[in-house]
């Protein structure tokens, strides 16, 4: 900018800011410039001095005045940054204009490429800047994962203005990522300039908010280092302050060349697909997606020792003939038939109870995408569905669902606590940390206040929820339907919840334990149903999973698959065949 407009520019801020009676004043000063020629010399001199002192006055006003107008214009008042592994700072004015605007890393430059490397954004108000700097980086996929999460940091010596701003930022996140669809955390915070922690800052290439958040990491365990802790994301850093940062994790790099190297793709032309961190998991571990020969493979790699959890070792050298009807190039060892004997194994030995009951409806499908087989069956009214890896015959999963009304004498029984096994492992005792399906059932029965014999199950299914295994159970006795939460490590029934069935509702409950179902379509029929109204065949759906349960008295099946880069879930009337409810999300 030229010294002309400066001075146009201060001298509109005087017209604008300076008070009425400086025109009258400099008019006057005119006027007695106009006379001086004509008084006499003592007079000319003392006009002379006021003319001095008037024009002091006037430039003292002038200053003044310019120097309000540039402290509200172009001087920083507060320093906003936004890091996910982006980090991205804006320096703004006390009217919350962006002065300026850039990316303190190779991802948050990458960000703001498409605007200018921040230019662009210079002089809007910093919530449309934030507006569009979180929509970018949510486009670039940086908060695609559930877990994710975003940090805002307000730097300001007004805490009262600094705390204003930081409320109105979130509220501008949260809005941008409702409208994504993202479920991403939002965390801020609100600070104080601080020479050191700006210092940190610079030497590592991150935003003095992200510098503060990794403190509190280092408050927790002072041995940890600084500066690599700075190479984590805030999902990470958030996830260590939950857990008391007992070490250092190994971070998303390292646990993809891990995974890499085990695959044996490391050397190849194999790309990881997606790094997500699990840190707040029972096993804190990365999950580590690694796409070779047009398939998808996943592993967990122990976030702290780095030791492989899961995943199949070189797959490049595991390419099999598929089994029958699985098509071809498949990593697969085990055949359907293996399947079903290893299920049936498993079966035999964690329910000895029933020991000679007929079983029915054997199915065995294989799932490419995981590489394992679905193996399902019926036995004495429930359903029994496994897992069974596909490259070596391992029961990873069952699932037991309740499927009819059983009579009193085809009842499971509770069994000895404990007696529930291992997922994978074939044995008959609960894992540490586990008191197991059947203690958990009498726990449940136990809080209810109903016998093993009025109860008829619905559901007992293991599962982890916020890092903690628990058991979800459901029941009836009667007319009431027993909606519970257990604790598989302590027994401790954390959630309970009761409902009126309505016995006229196309079913009728009966406290004997029996009950009579007037129609269903069965589960084929509701899978149907869920394929046609996606639009797809059900050889195109992976991972489909199909249960029947009662949703406020009425028979239902919940069907889910995947398809196409899509999660697909319905809830089907089971006596019309009717969608009751269905949703369809992008496949993480």
């Amino acid at each position: 900018m030229t010294d002309r407009e400066i001075e146009l520019k201060i001298r509109k801020a005087v017209e604008n800011t300076a008070p009425d009676g400086l025109a009258k004043l400099l008019s006057e000063i005119d006027d007695r410039k106009g006379a001086v020629n004509i008084v006499e010399k003592t007079g000319k001199r003392r006009n002379r001095w006021i003319g001095i002192v008037a024009a002091c006055l006037a430039l003292v006003l002038v200053a003044g005045a310019g120097g309000f107008y540039y402290g509200q214009n172009y001087s920083v008042a507060t320093v906003v940054s936004l890091d996910v592994n982006p980090s991205i700072e804006l320096r703004v004015n006390r009217n919350e204009k962006v002065l300026s605007c850039r990316g303190l890393n190779a991802e948050g430059q990458d960000i703001l490429a498409s605007m200018g490397g921040g230019a662009d954004l210079e002089g809007a108000k910093v919530s449309v800047a934030v507006n569009a700097i979180v929509g970018a980086i949510v486009k670039s996929g940086y908060l695609d994962s559930l877990s994710s999460a975003i940090l805002i940091s307000v730097e300001d010596n007004d805490t009262q203005r600094g705390a204003s701003l930081q409320a109105k930022l979130v509220a501008e996140v949260d809005g941008v990522l409702q409208t994504a669809s993202s479920s991403a955390g939002v965390l801020s915070q609100s600070m104080t300039v601080d020479a050191d922690l700006n210092k940190q800052a610079q030497q590592n290439n991150i935003s003095s908010g992200k510098a503060a958040y990794i403190n509190q990491v280092i408050a927790l365990n002072p041995s940890l280092e600084f500066d690599r802790l700075a190479q984590l994301t805030v999902e990470e850093l958030r996830d260590l302050i939950r857990l008391g940062a007992p070490a250092m994790p190994i971070g998303k790099s390292e646990a993809s060349r891990i995974a890499g190297e085990y695959a044996g793709v490391l050397e190849l032309d194999s790309p990881t697909g997606f790094v997500d961190p699990e840190l707040d998991d029972v096993v804190p571990n990365y999950e580590v997606d690694i796409f070779w020969n047009g398939r998808e493979y996943e592993y967990m790699v122990d976030a702290f020792t780095g030791e492989i959890i899961s995943g199949q070792p070189d797959i490049t050298s595991r390419e099999q003939p598929a089994p029958s009807g699985t098509g071809a190039g498949t990593a697969t060892a085990v055949s359907s038939d293996d399947a079903l004997n290893a299920a049936l194994a498993y079966f035999g030995e964690k329910h000895p109870e029933l020991a000679g009951q007929e079983i029915a409806g054997k199915s065995v499908e294989y799932d490419r995408e995981d590489n394992d087989y679905d193996v399902e069956f019926w036995c004495s009214g429930y359903e029994f569905d496994y897992d069974v890896d596909a490259s070596t015959g391992t029961v990873r999963r069952e699932d037991t669902r309740y499927v009819k009304p059983a009579e009193p004498d085809c009842q499971l029984p509770p069994a000895t606590p404990g007696n529930t096994g291992t997922p994978g492992t074939g044995s008959a005792t609960a894992p540490n940390g586990d008191i197991g399906a059947d203690a958990a059932k009498e726990a449940a029965l136990k809080k209810a206040g109903v016998s093993a014999s009025d109860a008829v199950w619905l559901k007992c299914q293991r599962e982890y929820d916020d890092g903690r295994l628990e058991y979800e159970i459901e029941l009836y006795s009667g007319s009431t339907e027993y909606d519970m939460t257990v604790d598989a490590a302590t027994g401790e029934v954390i959630k309970f919840e009761t409902e009126l069935i309505d016995l006229h509702h196309g079913d009728d409950h009966h406290s004997t334990g029996t009950a009579t179902q007037t129609s269903d379509i069965g589960a084929d029929a509701a899978k149907s149903a869920a394929f046609t109204h996606a639009g797809i065949t059900e050889g195109q759906a992976t991972r489909v999973k199909c249960e029947r349960d009662y949703d406020d008295g009425r028979l239902v099946y919940e069907v889910e698959f995947k398809s196409n880069g899509y999660e697909y879930e319905y809830k089907i009337d089971a006596s019309t065949g009717s969608i009751l409810e269905h949703e369809k999300d992008r496949d993480d």
